[in-house]
């Protein structure tokens, strides 16, 4: 084989060791925290629940499973409230996200959800486990 040939094939099996290896973070992983979902529980009494009620999300959720928690935030904060989608701030889209999770049943964790960084891109929405 010549070198060049295993030196790519080396690289390439180094990179597939690595994804591999690599945890997927889920909404089953703690991804908010308590007081988080408290203030997003408080939004979402304000700027949702006129047209979402609190069952509205677990169809959802299962239609969104293994997509990222990225995607439905972004839905979320460009097309929500009806009446003036993308008005609020994207900390109080969030918030309201880790209501959401804690309305499914998701537990909550040490650290809170955020959307910066591309955060929430690296959380797949998960069938939740009892």
């Amino acid at each position: 084989m010549p070198a060049l040939l295993r030196s790519s094939t080396a690289i390439l099996l180094t990179w597939m060791c690595l994804i591999a290896g690599a945890e997927t973070r889920t909404t089953n992983d703690g991804v908010y925290t308590r007081e988080q979902a408290n203030a997003g529980e408080k939004l979402y009494a304000e700027q949702c629940i006129s047209c979402h009620d609190k069952k509205y999300f677990r169809p959802v959720f299962k239609t969104w499973d293994g997509r990222s928690l990225g995607l439905l935030f972004t839905v979320m904060s460009t097309a929500m409230p009806e009446s003036n989608p993308g008005a609020l701030p994207r900390k109080d889209y969030v918030d309201i996200l880790a209501y959401i999770l804690k309305l499914n049943r998701y537990r909550d964790g040490d650290s809170e959800l955020t959307y910066e960084n591309g955060a929430l891109e690296e959380i797949t929405i998960a069938p939740r486990q009892r």
